[in-house]
């Protein structure tokens, strides 16, 4: 019965990351990053054809076999559903302390002009610095984004444009235009900050997909803020979730693969005292 369950939910999982997987393509999607839905349904799919086979096959090796094969997936399944929770929840807090410092995290421009991705970002970061204005603060906007090989400006220029198009005073915008990934953006952003001799509390704001490695990052970098996050789009968030979640675990590779290699030690022990057929 729980064999049945689990090859269902695979199915079912499975279908729905290949579907916008499918439509990714059809949108002219073609980067490995863009495409991780699909990859993972494959994965996914052919996970679930594994265990339908192991479990078909029905001998004693077949047996030990799957209970390794359920293991591992369980284990990753649990460190996946941990990893979602904690970004939602991390992501979707209400924050209403205002700022003296924002950080908004640059994401590619769309022939120039900010994306709709970006855009979000810079939509959240706009209000939390009207509500820090209508307190009384006057919080400084640090527009944090390179040059990427396939753009003709700073991440930071269309930035800082859209921001001051969108009622932020100019002269408290300051743009970070080195950053080339999120380790960049916050260490080049607290850089700045020192500089211009701004103190107080600061806020990173970023998509809520990616506001769990962000918070890890800065505080690898040793920048003291708490991080925002802003919608992602529904087409969007397959992909972004797992590719942040793929980076969490780089993060903390050698974590996982010893939790791994603690399953298999188990799994070993079981199989060679007998608890599981060999």
């Amino acid at each position: 019965m729980l064999l049945t369950v689990f090859a269902v939910c695979c199915a079912v999982v499975a279908a729905a990351l290949v579907a916008n997987g499918v439509r990714a393509l059809r949108r002219g999607a073609r980067s490995l990053t863009s495409l991780l839905a699909l990859v993972a349904g494959i994965a996914v799919l052919a996970l679930d054809v594994l265990v339908v086979v192991l479990a078909v096959v029905g001998t004693p090796v077949s047996s030990a076999l799957l209970v390794l094969v359920l293991a591992v997936a369980g284990y990753g399944a649990v460190a996946f559903l941990v990893f979602l929770g904690a970004a939602l929840v991390h992501g979707h807090v209400r924050v209403t302390e205002e700022a003296e410092a924002l950080v908004v995290l640059g994401c590619g421009l769309v022939h120039g002009q900010v994306s709709p991705m970006l855009r979000s970002r810079l939509d959240r970061t706009i209000a939390v610095f009207h509500h820090s204005a209508a307190a009384g603060r006057t919080p400084v906007v640090v527009a944090s984004g390179g040059q990427g090989e396939d753009e003709d400006r700073t991440e930071a220029d269309a930035m800082a444009e859209y921001l001051v198009d969108h009622g932020v005073p100019s002269g408290l915008v300051h743009r970070e235009a080195r950053s080339r990934n999120t380790r960049e953006n916050l260490r080049f952003s607290g850089e700045l900050l020192r500089d211009a001799a701004v103190d107080g509390r600061t806020l990173v704001v970023t998509n809520d997909y990616h506001v769990l490695r962000t918070a890890i990052t800065a505080r690898r970098t040793g920048l003291d803020a708490h991080v925002l996050g802003a919608p992602t789009s529904r087409q969007a968030i397959p992909s972004a979730f797992l590719r942040e979640f793929a980076a969490v675990l780089v993060m903390h590779g050698w974590w996982h693969l010893g939790a791994v290699a603690v399953v298999v030690a188990l799994w070993a022990v079981a199989l060679g005292t007998g608890l599981l057929p060999a």
